[in-house]
């Protein structure tokens, strides 16, 4: 009998700040409604907030098993001691706590933990920082779809120019662009047609100003940052039944490729 495996998916960006945690969590959300079983895999290394965005009192860390898989201290995979349960849908895998172990990470077992837990779950969601490492790299080759988060931002758009070109070079053609028009609703310098001009391609999805949340920092301190579109204003709420669809059909479907 065939073993079912699971999806893997990497958010990413190239400049910080730009919405990729909040994203994750959207992602989860959607997973446990259509209940299936989701684990999000924190490999931010310097900020990890999915622990703290969640609230989650965490034990280890990433760090804790790729060290204990160095000195063979794991036998049968990974267990459930490195795993933190969010609810019956959602778990997760924190950054370590100090910025100083991830030098001591070796990416061969970031490797051989996403082939373990690919078999275990319906979606592993990969959230990283701005920074192309290692670590990441290996994210990316092991990803059905890497997810590129931008916003309408000069340095961003740069940037993102940067990262399409090795995208190019690299034969990688499984991005997904998602323009977040939420974090700043001012900010308007660029039209969707000097955007792709840009970036040679044009954006997959764009996540709309309506789901701008004014009390975003108090729904961090507060954990609750899953349940973000009860806060969405009422024009929110209207958009996010169509956002719900299109990450639905990224997340069963695969998505669909920007040309």
């Amino acid at each position: 009998m065939e073993i079912k495996k699971g999806k893997i998916f990497t958010i990413t960006s190239m400049k910080g700040g730009v919405g990729k945690t909040t994203f994750v969590m959207s992602l989860a959300k959607i997973c446990e409604e259509e209940k299936l079983k989701v684990l999000i895999m924190d490999l931010d290394f310097y900020t990890g907030n999915v622990a703290f965005s969640l609230n989650a009192k965490t034990k280890g860390s990433i760090y804790n098993l790729c060290d204990d898989m160095a000195n063979n201290r794991i036998k049968y995979g990974v267990t459930d001691e490195y795993i933190h349960k969010i609810n019956d849908y959602i778990d997760i895998v924190s950054s370590p706590k100090d910025p100083r172990d991830v030098t001591k990470i070796d990416d061969k077992y970031i490797d051989a933990i996403l082939n373990n837990l690919v078999y275990k779950y319906d979606v592993i969601l990969i959230d990283t920082n701005h920074v192309l490492n290692e670590h990441k790299m290996v994210a990316f080759d092991l990803s059905d779809k890497i997810i590129e988060i931008l916003t309408n931002d000069a340095f961003d758009l740069q940037g993102n120019k940067t990262f399409m070109a090795i995208c190019k070079n690299m034969k990688v053609d499984n991005v997904i662009l998602v323009l977040n028009n939420s974090i700043d609703e001012r900010k308007r310098y660029f039209s969707m047609y000097d955007i792709k001009n840009i970036l040679g391609r044009n954006v997959n999805y764009i996540i709309p100003t309506s789901f701008y949340l004014k009390n975003y920092q108090q729904m961090v301190m507060d954990g609750d940052i899953l349940n973000f579109k009860n806060k969405l204003s009422s024009a929110g709420k209207k958009d996010y039944s169509k956002f719900r669809e299109n990450m639905k059909k990224i997340l069963l479907e695969g998505g669909k490729d920007g040309k």
